[in-house]
């Protein structure tokens, strides 16, 4: 027990992602956590269950991220980064990842421009379905790019579309689409009201779950998913 939380080790927490979590059915992700909480790494893990899907990360940052380049005999293990993506991406398969399904498409300092491709971007995947959809900074994509229809849009169709979308975000006034959220993970946070928002995020409050939200170390997670079968949230070690 972690402060009142029974403690799972990652490996053991992704098997059960894999068991109740897909495209076709389609429960969506929210990562919460600071910067540093290692958000990037537990989307990296959670990719390593979709390595037959058709894969597009949306990465808004007006620079190139290290965070997600590869090792110099794979650079695109993590998505091939483009500027745009075309009807029918991946088919042929020319981009990253195992199958050559993954594609990370990249923000620029005009942020008009950015705006105008990623929502082309999600039209794109609203239009086609069948996508695992992460986006590496909901805020920014929906606030600062004003996408937030957009987004709620793709997530809408989930199901029905075979659309998985995984919102990372650093904090929690305005995140589009959470409460379609049927997974959760609670990562490092900073400061009483951040602990809060956690731990409104797993569907609890009082001093024992603030405290055990803002015990999380970074690259911890609190992990819920909403599926039959679930005893409650634990603590990812």
């Amino acid at each position: 027990m972690v402060n009142g939380l029974p403690r799972a080790p990652l490996a053991r927490v992704l098997a059960r992602v894999g068991a109740v979590w897909s495209p076709l059915g389609a429960p969506h992700h929210l990562v919460y956590g600071q910067t540093g909480s290692g958000k990037t790494t537990l989307v990296k893990a959670l990719l390593g269950l979709c390595a037959a899907e058709r894969v597009l990360i949306l990465d808004p940052k007006p620079h190139a991220d290290p965070v997600w380049d590869g090792p110099p005999q794979d650079p695109h293990c993590w998505g091939k980064p483009v500027t745009q993506v075309s009807a029918m991406f991946g088919y042929p398969s020319d981009g990253g990842g195992p199958l050559g399904l993954w594609y990370r498409l990249t923000g620029a300092p005009d942020r008009a421009d950015t705006g105008r491709r990623f929502g082309e971007a999600l039209a794109t995947v609203a239009a086609e379905g069948h996508c695992v959809l992460i986006l590496d900074d909901v805020r920014e994509i929906c606030r600062q790019l004003r996408l937030a229809e957009h987004v709620d849009s793709v997530m809408n169709l989930g199901r029905s579309a075979g659309v998985c979308v995984v919102l990372a975000a650093t904090e929690a006034g305005y995140v589009s689409g959470r409460s379609q959220a049927a997974i959760t993970w609670v990562g490092a946070t900073s400061g009483l009201d951040a602990a809060k928002a956690g731990a409104a995020m797993l569907g609890h409050s009082g001093r024992e779950w603030y405290s055990a939200t803002a015990a999380v170390p970074p690259h911890g997670w609190i992990y819920y998913d909403s599926q039959p079968g679930n005893p409650g949230p634990v603590m990812v070690s």
